[in-house]
């Protein structure tokens, strides 16, 4: 019995060690690709004209506190996202450069999932948190929309995510005060200044907001079309991704105590074992 639990020790040391070292690497390396936005063009969707860094994007989310009216807040917040990510071609990238497969040192359960599950919603991982989005600074559409209404919540602005069959995500929110709900699209930055029920009720009244912002024909007709596409309501992040929101938040802390625990454990089997020997 003592070896095996000389044997125990040694393990969870060892792995604690390992585990606690993988955290704390983590914690100097950067999330987001080195060069994004400036390299591999080809494989970009949509690069802002200065792709706003991690830090400042939070601190301009920040400054959204100072802004008087809601409307003003979330146009602002939808410029923001749109600043904040570089829209990649999701799965053409490569998932290791790109993060999309989290790295060992960010989270080595998501790590260990995309790597060996076979599972391709871990293999190229869209975050829940918003923050680790705007870290990451890749997303698609839904990425942009779930950071969008996050911050809008964190400013208490009603808001719902609309996603279409089609294959897009936008948001709808409601200021106080206002007789009718807006849409914004973060994805393409655009503020739509209509309600989803006039949206629906007329999909092509948007195309000259889409055209005014610098986007093609081609695109816009796209983007119209999936308009006219069924399309679900979500009342939040947690709503539009309830699983992953839980099992992504529960795991970054888990991350940190699994290690915690393995030493404690070995200092509490440690001594137990000397009084035996000393008994």
């Amino acid at each position: 019995m003592k070896a095996v639990r000389t044997g125990i020790v040694l393990i969870a040391v060892v792995l604690g060690l390992t585990l606690l070292a993988i955290n704390l690497y983590g914690l100097s390396q950067p999330l987001r690709k080195p060069g994004l936005g400036v390299t591999e063009l080809d494989q970009l969707r949509f690069v802002p004209k200065e792709v706003v860094s991690y830090h400042r994007s939070l601190a301009l989310i920040d400054e959204l506190a100072e802004l008087d009216f809601p409307h003003v807040v979330a146009e602002r917040a939808n410029q923001i996202t749109n600043a904040s990510l570089v829209h990649v071609d999701w799965k053409r990238v490569d998932p290791v450069a790109y993060r999309q497969l989290v790295p060992v040192w960010e989270n080595y359960f998501l790590w260990a999932i995309g790597r060996f599950s076979g599972l391709p919603q871990f293999e190229r991982y869209h975050y829940a948190d918003y923050r680790r989005n705007l870290k990451r600074g890749i997303g698609i559409c839904g990425d942009a929309s779930t950071i969008l209404s996050s911050v809008l919540d964190r400013y208490d602005i009603d808001n719902r995510i609309v996603s279409f069959a089609g294959g897009h995500v936008i948001v709808e929110y409601q200021a106080p005060g206002e007789e009718s709900a807006r849409l914004l699209d973060p994805d393409f930055g655009v503020p739509l200044t209509v309600s989803l029920d006039q949206l629906l009720a007329e999909p092509g009244q948007v195309r000259d907001a889409y055209l005014a912002a610098g986007y093609s024909a081609a695109e816009v007709d796209y983007l119209v079309e999936i308009y006219g596409s069924r399309y679900a309501l979500f009342d939040d992040t947690y709503h539009f991704m309830t699983k992953r929101y839980l099992f992504e938040n529960i795991s970054y802390v888990l991350k940190w105590l699994l290690p915690v625990g393995l030493l404690a454990g070995a200092v509490f089997l440690a001594p137990s074992r000397r009084r035996r020997s000393h008994g």
